[in-house]
């Protein structure tokens, strides 16, 4: 067992180090460990997902504490949960002292001009990889697809917020597996 609290810790350690931009960027290295160790399944990913986005707190170490609890428990959770913040932690402490000195250096502006495309292209990936894993799980699901279209429209275009998409997906969920 602590062989699996120290391959936990790893992980979610790389998680801390490089999922820059938010909680989002998380998926890409989840899907990573999906696919690795088989910690959990494609839709116990999609269920982590929505669980995070519903519950308070960073989608990130949200996940990371889903991850760590199915995988391992109480302590497992608690391990991922630390080590997805570790690096991230030390990384802003050491920012704040730096960010001022360095605002102006055009070699850190050009590294983050160059991670925001990476980070929309990995988002990007995963979101597709998981669409398609809930539109065609074994046969296509026209109901998956309709759901999906109809929260996409105002989302992408009203700027709704999105508590309200995850709740109406809750409740359209609820409305389309009723028939």
């Amino acid at each position: 067992m602590i062989k699996l609290y120290l391959l936990l810790f790893y992980e979610f350690t790389k998680i801390g180090l490089f999922a820059i931009g938010g909680g989002y960027s998380t998926l890409p290295f989840l899907y990573y460990i999906q696919t690795k160790y088989q910690w959990f399944t494609i839709d116990e990913l999609t269920n982590m997902i929505a669980v995070s986005n519903i519950t308070p707190g960073p989608i990130g170490i949200n996940m990371a504490t889903y991850t760590g609890y199915t995988t391992a428990g109480i302590i497992g959770s608690l391990v991922s949960t630390s080590a997805i913040i570790s690096i991230p932690f030390i990384i802003s402490i050491l920012m704040v002292k730096l960010i001022d000195k360095y605002k102006t250096c055009n070699a850190i502006n050009s590294i983050f001009i160059g991670l925001r495309p990476a980070a929309v292209a990995l988002l990007t990936s995963i979101g597709l990889k998981l669409l398609y894993k809930t539109a065609y799980p074994n046969t296509l699901d026209i109901k998956a697809i309709f759901l999906f279209l109809i929260l996409i429209l105002p989302f992408s275009f009203m700027k709704k917020n999105p508590l309200l998409i995850i709740l109406a997906g809750a409740i359209g969920g609820i409305i389309i597996n009723s028939f």
